[in-house]
């Protein structure tokens, strides 16, 4: 490897390392400034760490555009951002997007997925949040054919196997 690629990496890694005490310290800004009711800082704050792929302020800024917290109210959006946050495994994004998909957008399959997926997965401490969308979810299986149930339940499935093989390979 040549001088100049070590010197590509080396700074790379430094410049890593400055930037994730910066993510985390816009996060706890961000969290205080919400305890703050000052909802547009917050939003300032969440935004390009929810762009980065930080699940917690995905999760917020769903949080944010579902109350209209620091910007206009926008249900779409706020689903948009807690299944970006869900896809990461996120389990109180995975419950609101479920919830906003059979109560409000009545996308059954996508809302049993979510639903699914939480009460399938192992997850230590959770029992009473996997109780709640196990019931949520048998309730949203009444109003779907049994082809939806199929393929919600498949989408499930495949994505707890995607995501227990990326786990185990980490």
């Amino acid at each position: 490897m040549s001088s100049l690629s070590i010197r590509f990496i080396m700074s790379l890694a430094m410049l890593l390392t400055l930037a994730f005490p910066v993510f985390a310290d816009n996060l706890e800004d961000a969290k205080t400034a919400v305890k703050q009711r000052d909802y547009n800082t917050a939003f300032n704050l969440y935004l390009p760490l929810a762009e980065q792929g930080d699940q917690e302020a995905q999760y917020a800024l769903g949080q944010m555009y579902s109350k209209g917290l620091g910007t206009e109210q926008d249900v779409t959006t706020a689903a948009s951002w807690y299944e970006k946050a869900a896809d990461q495994g996120h389990l109180l994004s995975q419950v609101q997007v479920g919830r906003i998909y059979f109560l409000i957008t009545n996308e059954l399959v996508k809302a049993h997925k979510w639903l699914n997926v939480i009460t399938l997965r192992k997850i230590e401490g959770a029992k009473k949040l996997q109780l709640f969308a196990k019931q949520m979810r048998n309730d949203i299986a009444k109003e779907m054919t049994p082809e939806e149930i199929t393929q919600a339940e498949k989408e499930a499935q495949d994505w707890i196997a995607k995501n227990e093989s990326q786990a185990g390979s980490q």
